[in-house]
Parts: C-alpha cells; sequence; structure tokens
C-alpha cells in the first residue's frame, strides 16, 4: 500500500499558532531597534549638517566667537547660516504658536520651554532640513551667552517627546555647537554638568538628566528632564545603548 507523508490540520494550525506568538513577542523589539536606529541615524545627519554649515561661514564671516549673538533666532540663521545648508520651510514664532504643538519631557510632565516653539521672549526660529529634521534657534537672555538649538528627527511627526525625537542643544561662541550640559551651556538652574560623566548624565537627582525619574528643579514641577540626552548618544558614539530610557511614550 503506498504511504502518504504529510502535516495534519492540527500540525498546521499548531504551528502557525507558535509562529503568531513569537512574531507578537519580537515585534516589539524589533520596531524599537529599528527606531533607534532612525533616531540614531537622523539626530547624527541633522548635527553634522549645522556643523558643516558653521564652518562654511566661518570661513566667509570670520570666526564663531565673533559673531553676533544677541540676537533673534531670525536674525542669527540668515545672516550666518542661511547660504550654507539647504533646507525648505522657515517658521516664524507665530506660526509654531498657530500649529500649538505639545511636547512631553521624558517623565511624562508637559514641556515649558522657550526651544521648540513655545518661546515666550519671541526670538525663535524654526526650518526643516532635507531629512526632514527640524532645527530651532532660540536666543534666550543675554546672561546665557549663546543661542539654544534644537532638533526634532522628524519634524512636527510624533512623540514629540525630549530625549525621544527632540533633542536640545547650545551654541556658544567659545565652544561653537555643543549638546546641552557641554562647554559653553549656562551653568543656571544646573544645567551645565561640568566635566562630562556619564552616570552623572542619567543620575534622575538631577533635573535636566536622560532619566525618565529626574527630580523636578527646586522642589516643584520645573523639570528638564531629557535634556542630556544629545550628549549621552554623542559620548556613546551616536548610539542609543540598552540602558537609555528610551520605553515609554506619554500622550
Amino acid at each position: 500500500m503506498k504511504k502518504h507523508f504529510g502535516f495534519t490540520l492540527a500540525e498546521v494550525l499548531i504551528t502557525l499558532g507558535i509562529i503568531g506568538v513569537v512574531s507578537i513577542m519580537t515585534l516589539p523589539s524589533i520596531k524599537m531597534r529599528y527606531e533607534k536606529k532612525v533616531a540614531e541615524a537622523q539626530l547624527k545627519h541633522s548635527y553634522s549638517t549645522l556643523q558643516n554649515a558653521i564652518r562654511l561661514s566661518e570661513y566667509h564671516n570670520g570666526k564663531i566667537k565673533r559673531w553676533g549673538f544677541n540676537m533673534p533666532g531670525s536674525d542669527f540663521f540668515h545672516k550666518y547660516l542661511q547660504n550654507y545648508l539647504k533646507y525648505t520651510n522657515e517658521y516664524h514664532k507665530t506660526d509654531m504658536q498657530n500649529m500649538n504643538i505639545k511636547r512631553k519631557l521624558l517623565n511624562g510632565r508637559e514641556y515649558t520651554g522657550s526651544t521648540f516653539g513655545g518661546d515666550y521672549h519671541g526670538n525663535s526660529y524654526t526650518f526643516l532640513l532635507l531629512n526632514g529634521a527640524m532645527v530651532t534657534f532660540n536666543w534666550n537672555s543675554p546672561d546665557d551667552g549663546g543661542l539654544w538649538v534644537g532638533i526634532d528627527i522628524n519634524g512636527f511627526d510624533p512623540p514629540n517627546m525630549i530625549g525621544r525625537d527632540s533633542f536640545i542643544f547650545f551654541l556658544s561662541p567659545e565652544y561653537g555647537l555643543q549638546p546641552l550640559g557641554g562647554d559653553g551651556t549656562p551653568k543656571k538652574y544646573g544645567w551645565n554638568y561640568g566635566e562630562y560623566n556619564r552616570d552623572k548624565v542619567m543620575n534622575s537627582q538631577y533635573s535636566a538628566a536622560c532619566s525618565k525619574n529626574a527630580t523636578p528643579r527646586d522642589g516643584g514641577r520645573n523639570s528638564e528632564a531629557g535634556y542630556w540626552c544629545a550628549a549621552l548618544i554623542m559620548h556613546d558614539g551616536w548610539k542609543i545603548e540598552k540602558d537609555y530610557p528610551w520605553g515609554r511614550i506619554y500622550k
């Protein structure tokens, strides 16, 4: 008698069920790794684009230490950088206010800073790079000694969270473009971490730490959780390591 070999319907269904369970368990991990790789590439490319524009501008406008830093973000951009990088749209403060994009800090609290379009002084200026990243230059105070620079790696798209898709840098006349917390960063409110120390940058006792548990400043609600995340990624070789506080997105 001729024998037939194959799978029964029950065996096929069991196999498909196992594949489905494994897929459900592994897909979130695969998705997270992909998102991290995209974030690494976008942040590094955007930072490099700005650095190259600064170097080209220095060739024609002199060293950055002699640039006029006490001017609104719009004036600074058009005078020193507009001609040295490729970008698409430009947005003034009123444009950003009309869009009313809400942002979160890494710990889920509402972002109330002035860099990403919520500028209370009227000195922020935003434009989009060709890679889709949104860059904001913000002159906040003459005491700061430089410009705050925000990079949102996916433009206006969510999650709009500091340390996840939105990162903060500081442009100083002495040290150039640095991740916030690094050289040139204003020392007030504990924004400057001094000499780089990875454990300190991730230590939740500091309000600007790259930590979901960053302690609010002055014991109140003034937290800047995630402000130092750009520094962490840069010093880790433009990598988002396993201990990076990626995790949950707050709505």
